[in-house]
């Protein structure tokens, strides 16, 4: 009887620890009052500051539809490769974390005005789930062409998000006056959170398509300054272009605003933090990227969408890549999601060159970011691998050597010492690049359709599977490249599958000779083509509808496999380049064509050129393609 009284009290006692460790490691908002909060922004900041403190591991959000303002927001200094540095105010500073989870239940986030909702630095075990980002004033202007002038080069838009007019300039603006705080002192508390910015990168929409208008070069340009206007009434706004031609009446006007100052309000950012976890996310709408990783490692990203909310009437989602990940390492994997309508790539996985600015000695160099959206951004520490790139033929000059210090000079300029010497074999503007901070990535079941720009950007020497996604962008589906000469993207691919997509009609935007998938380092001049960028490239078992000629166009690979894949020709558009070979092969080497279909609507073979500088190049005898 005493045994069996011990028992029931230990067990007891037993349940009643884990009642209590489980209350411990959970802090749930729906017992704090907050059904009637006009901001969560300070609610959330006050809970994570409990969390942090207390060790609790999972902050849980009823589901609902919460706002959140900037003004008792706490700010953080980001410098954001591929955005625009600055202070950033954020609702979610996750910074020094060791194992969060973030529940949002199913809620939206609304946010206003300038705000970075995401900050997840220093941290690991970090996991984001069940909720939707959006700002209720978009970060793009939007209005439907409702006249036009093809004479007088002018066409009138009914703008149905926030703007004024000034100085005969259109601006995008986020004034609001309707802040959840009340007015003091005769002002309002939140009258500070206003934005107004000159329209600039326009970009035409197609509503039947809800993608970018066809043979979109004739309506495009980056000089805002071609672009008077005039307020015919409200509402209504008179543009006057310099472009080819006016846009069509019926399309959609976007426009996200002069470059260099357009990309301050991504959704998520992630910095030196690992084991990062994201499932059943929507972002809406951004004023930047969805999600932005930098120094990170191991990433998995399962149905993180940026998609069009339904029912709210807008065309475009985030105002630059869905996803883009630079300088990470570990596993990128991204999964079961859907990109559309944004105004740049679904997912950019590279590292960054930077570029030599001064040889000072045979041990140190002092190097600068080129683009002004990587001022700042942390190349590399003490301790991290890297090798010298020349700048012309981008082929490795050394081995390679490690880091031994790094002197932060400027936002533009550091020094590098290195453990070995590089005399004779770095020069002015040529590249360093950190072998130590690459990522490998599987990317698989996802959607990307009806975006500006590409679907995905490789350029990682880790192995890369590409498997299972359904493709279509108004640029091409897949490019593998690096430069020197402007983003300074690095990273030449080796052991990239490319097998069992559906790529629909891409490269349907007009702008030159380009493939649905591309394979070019962008050489200063094709004299200098002389190595071999990448290496180790299958593309297999894929199925290819385009309405163009150009299918592959591969430059500077060694080992590239193109086997297995169904094409078939579309009339969905007029052909930009029905002359062009279907496959372009230049400066490659050990090449094998084979096992491929070709359903072009002539009932014509399809055509092949390869270079002179290309060898052992295998087109199989009964091979669709034939060589030009």
């Amino acid at each position: 009887m005493k045994k069996i009284f011990g028992g029931l009290v230990f067990a007891l006692l037993f349940n009643v620890g884990c009642a209590h460790t489980t209350i411990s490691e959970e802090l749930n908002l729906k017992n704090r009052g907050i059904e009637d909060v006009k901001d969560m922004t300070p609610v959330v900041v006050e809970a994570l500051k409990e969390c942090k403190e207390k060790g609790i591991r999972k902050l849980s959000i009823p589901k609902g539809i919460y706002h959140f303002y900037p003004t008792f927001a706490p700010d953080r200094y980001c410098a954001i490769t591929n955005n625009d540095n600055g202070l950033k105010r954020t609702a979610f500073p996750i910074i020094g974390f060791n194992g969060l989870e973030i529940d949002g239940n199913g809620s939206e986030f609304i946010f206003h005005g300038k705000m970075l909702p995401f900050i997840i630095e220093e941290s690991k075990n970090i996991k984001v789930k069940n909720l939707s980002i959006n700002w209720e004033v978009p970060f793009c202007l939007e209005g439907d062409v409702v006249a036009n002038n093809p004479k007088a080069k002018t066409f009138d838009v009914k703008v149905s998000t926030p703007y004024k007019v000034s100085d005969g300039h259109l601006y995008l603006s986020l004034e609001r006056e309707d802040s959840p705080y009340e007015r003091k002192y005769g002002f309002r508390f939140a009258k500070g959170e206003k934005y107004d910015q000159l329209i600039g990168q326009n970009i035409i929409w197609d509503p039947k398509t809800m993608a970018p208008i066809y043979d979109h070069v004739k309506y495009s340009g980056f000089n805002v300054f071609h672009f008077p206007a005039e307020e015919l009434e409200d509402g209504i706004v008179r543009l006057t272009t310099m472009y080819r031609e006016v846009p069509p009446v019926g399309s959609v006007f976007c426009s996200k605003g002069e470059y260099l100052y357009n990309r301050e309000n991504p959704a998520f950012r992630l910095f030196k933090s690992q084991e990062l976890y994201f499932n059943n996310v929507n972002v809406y709408h951004s004023g930047a990227m969805g999600m932005i990783a930098e120094r990170c490692e191991n990433i998995t990203l399962d149905s993180f969408n940026v998609v069009l909310k339904e029912g709210e009437g807008r065309m475009v989602t985030t105002t630059a890549d869905a996803t883009h990940f630079c300088n990470c390492k570990g596993l990128v994997t991204i999964k079961n999601s859907t990109f559309e309508n944004m105004l740049d790539d679904a997912t950019n996985i590279h590292g960054t060159y930077v570029r030599v600015n001064k040889v000072l000695d045979d041990y140190r160099v002092a190097v600068e970011t080129y683009h002004p959206h990587q001022n700042d951004y942390l190349f590399g520490e003490a301790g991290d691998s890297v090798q010298i790139i020349h700048k012309d033929e981008l082929t490795p000059t050394t081995g390679h050597m490690v880091l031994e210090k790094v002197e932060r000079v400027n936002e533009k300029i550091s020094i590098l010492t290195f453990n070995e010497s590089v005399k004779g074999k770095v020069d002015l503007y040529y590249g360093v690049e950190n072998i130590s901070w690459h990522a490998a990535a599987v990317i698989e079941n996802n959607i990307v359709r009806n975006n500006r720009a590409r679907s995905f950007l490789i350029s990682t020497p880790r192995k890369v599977v590409v498997r299972n996604n359904q493709l279509s962008s108004q640029m091409c589906a897949f490019r593998i490249t690096g430069d020197l000469g402007l983003w300074n993207e690095s990273g030449p691919c080796d052991s990239l599958i490319i097998e069992n997509n559906i790529i629909g009609d891409c490269v349907y935007g007009g702008a030159g000779r380009k493939a649905a998938i591309q394979i070019d380092p962008q050489y200063a001049s094709k004299k200098h083509m002389k190595g071999k960028f990448s290496r180790n490239i299958i593309i297999r078992n894929n199925t290819i509808n385009t309405f163009d000629a150009p299918i592959l166009w591969a430059m500077s690979v060694d080992g590239l496999v193109f086997e297995g894949n169904k094409i078939k020709q579309t009339d969905t558009y007029q052909p930009f380049n029905p002359n062009i070979s279907n496959l372009r092969i230049e400066n490659c080497d050990r090449v094998s064509v084979k096992d491929n279909t070709y359903k072009s609507l002539s009932g014509s073979n399809g055509t092949i050129s390869v270079d002179e500088k290309s060898s052992q190049v295998s087109i199989s005898e009964k091979s669709v393609f034939k060589q030009l």
